[in-house]
């Protein structure tokens, strides 16, 4: 049953990891194009700024503590899926699951 809890908690850790490594690659391949600021401030209006500086003046916010960052987050999900996995398979044990070699 050892073997069980730990192939489903490796399986579930690497799937709740797609999402982390799904935004990590987005982060990492967005593009860093200079455009010109266009908002309602007229001070700094026409002047060039960064695509990710445009964005963080165009925020929606979200309903998380201000403590907790939406990476954090998507962090736990690999341990998540580790969890989930593991318990899977001790109720799978129970119910007279086991890894035999062909």
């Amino acid at each position: 049953m050892r073997k069980l809890i730990v192939i489903l908690a490796v399986l579930g850790f690497v799937v709740g990891g797609i999402p982390l490594v799904g935004s990590l690659i987005d982060v990492m391949t967005s593009q860093d194009k200079t455009i010109v600021y266009q908002g309602a401030y007229e001070p700094i209006r026409g002047v060039q700024m960064s695509r990710d500086y445009e964005s963080s003046l165009d925020i929606s916010y979200m309903a998380l503590p201000d403590n907790s960052p939406q990476w954090l987050i998507l962090a736990c999900y690999p341990l998540i899926g580790a969890a989930l996995g593991a318990a899977t398979a001790v109720v799978l044990g129970r119910r007279g699951w086991h890894l035999t070699r062909a």
